[in-house]
């Protein structure tokens, strides 16, 4: 079967998550140990049962989020000899597919978060971030320009699909921008986020992370995977580029739909998201809808993932026209 991976980033954390598959699979549960022994993340304490206060916190939230989507990957190899023939990484979630992708070590990965975390404590200016449905992005830029906003201070984070965006930057500007949106948009919120993001204000965060990738990472180049990076908005085509993303994505901005319409273009028909929650299968519907994406997070979801060779048009709808959703959509970074 062949199918592209979607890795979820930041935000998708929840209570519960990992819990089925570590009573299903004892690697799994020592991986999660792993994960606790170089991180001081416990994956079991901090998410199992109805989670810890503390779960959405940004060291465990990131920690948690690539620890689990690694293990449906593992899962799908061990259980069902399943690899991803594309891998594609949704703003944090880029370091799992990285692993995916075959081009890093997870341990290695695992430690780029670790200092990507230590590197945002020590040198990131605080910010915030919030979600513009409703609006193209070339209108929501012409505002910001009408607001006489600075792109260095406020600008578009994440372009999610033709009219739902993310913006990040400075708070006050965030929120001067989001209540100036909003009596047009469909929605216009807040997201729970105090770093900016894919914002040029974390450059002196991705300079030093640049700067550890080029000392510290080993990556093996290519990797068993196509890699996409929505840094790129399509395909990693050197190890060059792989480590330009790898130290440089969270100052730069995301087009997680550019890099769904270029996995289309190049063929891929069927796509999963590996790792806990839904919100990119919700986002894929938004941007490809000729194509099949499954949700993959515990056992019974992989097992029938794997059963299922076709490649099904999606249910929801049918043409290629990317399609606006007004429920409740909790974004991701």
């Amino acid at each position: 079967m062949r199918f592209a991976a979607l890795l979820p980033g930041q935000l998708s954390e929840k209570a519960g998550m990992g819990e089925a598959l570590a009573s299903a699979y004892p690697y799994v549960a020592s991986w999660f140990g792993e994960v606790r022994e170089r991180s001081g993340v416990d994956v079991p304490a901090v998410f199992f049962g109805e989670g810890r206060s503390d779960l959405h916190d940004d060291l465990p939230a990131q920690v948690g989020v690539f620890a689990v989507s690694v293990a449906v990957l593992d899962v799908l190899a061990t259980e069902h000899r399943l690899a991803p023939a594309a891998c594609a990484g949704y703003s944090l979630g880029t370091y799992a597919a990285f692993v995916g992708a075959g081009v890093l070590d997870r341990h290695v990965a695992l430690d780029v978060i670790l200092e990507a975390e230590r590197l945002l404590t020590e040198r990131a200016v605080a910010g915030a971030m919030g979600f513009v449905i409703g609006v193209p992005e070339a209108e929501v830029l012409a505002d910001l320009d009408r607001l006489g906003c600075d792109r260095n201070e406020i600008a578009i984070g994440n372009v999610n699909a033709a009219q739902q965006v993310v913006l990040t930057g400075r708070r006050e500007l965030v929120l001067r921008a989001l209540d100036h949106l909003s009596r047009r948009a469909l929605r216009a919120e807040m997201l729970p986020l105090g770093w900016p993001m894919h914002s040029p204000l974390l450059e002196p965060v991705t300079d030093g992370l640049a700067d550890y990738v080029a000392r510290e990472v080993r990556m093996t180049w290519p990797g068993r995977a196509v890699l996409y990076a929505p840094m790129l908005g399509g395909v990693v085509r050197s190890e060059e580029e792989a480590r330009k993303v790898l130290g440089l994505q969270i100052s730069r901005p995301s087009r997680w739909s550019d890099v769904l319409a270029a996995m289309a273009a190049a063929g891929e028909s069927r796509f999963a998201e590996a790792g806990p929650g839904d919100i990119l299968s919700r986002m894929h519907r938004w941007t490809l809808r000729r194509s099949k994406a499954d949700v993959l997070e515990e056992p019974a979801g992989i097992a029938r993932f794997a059963a299922d060779p076709g490649a099904s048009p999606d249910r929801a709808g049918n043409g290629d026209a990317a399609r606006v959703e007004t429920g409740d959509t909790k974004e991701t970074t």
